[in-house]
């Protein structure tokens, strides 16, 4: 079962860094842009499901079980998770003007909400979020990018695992 799902791993790890980037160069900042979540919903969906579909159809006789499904998810997402992450990493260290822009689009977007923000909260609060902002270091990004990725393998995974499970009669 793990040989055959890590090369789909691999892609969806290349595939999750390439989503990541391409957007950036679009325009859109994956790391303020909630859409970026369901399109990472969708990467994991479809790397899951078609190395579960690999692994019922030629491995498995065409059975497969709920918790082959969750740990075929399991194979694919995690690894898929650390490499995105170490791209993350070598390439903002590589690159502090991206850290930068971050920066500038979470500024930005606090200051396009304010008025919402100051409904729920306070002023002080509010400040305390601009300051926050420029504290924000690569490390603190890509842990809350990490989490991020594993949440959203952690949803799709039991999805796929019911979708292809099949018992013997």
């Amino acid at each position: 079962m793990i040989k055959s799902t890590i090369k789909y791993s691999i892609l969806c790890g290349v595939f999750l860094i390439g989503l990541f980037f391409i957007s950036i160069n679009f325009g859109s900042n994956p790391l303020l842009d909630m859409r970026h979540f369901f399109f990472d919903l969708g990467v994991f969906f479809l790397f899951i499901y078609f190395s579960g579909k690999e692994f019922k159809d030629y491995r498995n006789d065409g059975y497969f079980h709920f918790w082959q499904g969750i740990s075929i998810g399991f194979i694919v997402m995690i690894p898929a998770v650390l490499i995105f992450s170490i791209a993350f990493y070598t390439v903002f260290e590589a690159n502090p003007e991206l850290l930068d822009a971050y920066k500038e689009g979470a500024k930005a977007m606090l200051v396009d909400k304010k008025d919402l923000y100051l409904e729920k909260f306070s002023v002080e609060q509010y400040q305390q979020q601009l300051a926050a902002v420029d504290e924000e270091t690569t490390v603190r990004l890509l842990i809350s990018t990490f989490w991020k990725k594993i949440i959203a393998g952690f949803l799709i995974t039991p999805v796929v695992g019911i979708i292809l499970r099949k018992k013997p009669k």
